[in-house]
């Protein structure tokens, strides 16, 4: 999200208002096969990533009928909190000072709406949100 602001510039061309949504439990869904760097693994995911644009991660979670190994994600709470709707004024055809501006205010209430909520849904207080 941090270099992605396409939906920052549909936002001020329509004026639409933004609403900042985090969802805590989604990193516990699956675990991701280890590659660490220097590995086979490592280096097929970074051709596909220059090849591609995307990293493509190795996952598993549980099985249909057993639990120890298939795709079907844990059984694991999801909590989803919406923030407080961004007003944007519309903008025919906004600048990128406009779309950088905003983009920075959509970031800080997605990160406020992060700190303000963490605790309750069991992360510690010393973990803080890292945009990428």
């Amino acid at each position: 999200v941090k270099n992605r602001k396409g939906f920052i510039k549909l936002a001020l061309k329509h004026g639409a208002q933004l609403v900042p949504v985090f969802s805590f439990g989604e990193n516990e869904l699956f675990d991701q096969m280890e590659n660490p760097a220097g590995s086979h693994l490592r280096r097929l995911q970074n051709r596909l990533q220059s090849i591609m644009g995307i990293a493509m991660p190795l996952f598993h979670a549980r099985g249909v009928f057993q639990y120890s190994f298939g795709l079907i994600p844990y059984r694991k709470s999801i909590h989803t909190i919406v923030g407080k709707p961004i007003p944007v004024s519309q903008t025919a055809c906004p600048s990128s000072e406009d779309i950088d501006a905003l983009h920075t205010v959509y970031l800080q209430s997605l990160m406020e709406l992060f700190e303000e909520n963490k605790t309750t849904y069991g992360l510690e207080k010393d973990q803080h949100l890292t945009f990428i």
